[in-house]
């Protein structure tokens, strides 16, 4: 039996460019480690991350997905390279619920304190905000490819609710080749 592709249609393989607005919904895939399973296990390391996949909801690059591993638990938190990295976690975190929340970064309130708190890791998988996407250099042979750069808040020109356009970006356009470095 044979089957014939001429017809299927051709996905782009482009990245988003860096520093692109988007609303995205934000999953967490779960790696069985850490509290109710939501973290993951460093093969190479004792230090547990969040494996989150973002997949955008509307404009231009509407169902693109992009990924981002985030520390979220280390054996020693208060060593200095640590407690940075966890600190950079927390912050894109908290950036994530006020985004999805609709909660101002400056507000203090009670109302605002009370919608920054979740029960769980769990609580992030399938919130949907506004993100930048990122463009990270490939390593080990790898393409460059998309990430989470930070989550934009409620109170931003950029955010779409302000006027800003999803799917906007910040940077001109990046081409990408599909060509593997060994037919160069």
């Amino acid at each position: 039996m044979s089957y014939d592709f001429n017809d299927a249609e051709s996905k782009s393989v482009d990245l988003i460019p860096k520093g692109t607005i988007a609303p995205v919904i934000m999953t967490i895939r779960p790696g069985k480690a850490g509290d109710g399973g939501w973290l993951t296990q460093s093969r190479n390391s004792d230090y547990a991350y969040l494996d989150c996949e973002f997949t955008v909801t509307e404009g231009p690059f509407k169902n693109r997905k992009f990924w981002s591993l985030m520390m979220a638990q280390h054996p020693r938190p208060d060593e200095e390279k640590v407690a940075k990295t966890l600190g950079i976690t927390r912050s894109k975190l908290r950036g994530v619920l006020e985004s999805a929340r609709s909660i101002d970064p400056t507000d203090e309130s009670e109302a605002a304190k009370a919608k920054r708190i979740v029960t769980g890791f769990g609580d992030f998988s399938g919130l949907e905000f506004v993100a930048k996407v990122s463009v990270e250099k490939g390593t080990g042979g790898y393409d460059d490819k998309n990430g989470f750069d930070t989550a934009i808040p409620v109170t931003s020109k950029q955010h779409p609710k302000n006027g800003g356009t999803s799917g906007a970006s910040d940077a001109p356009a990046q081409q990408t080749s599909n060509t593997p470095a060994w037919a160069s």
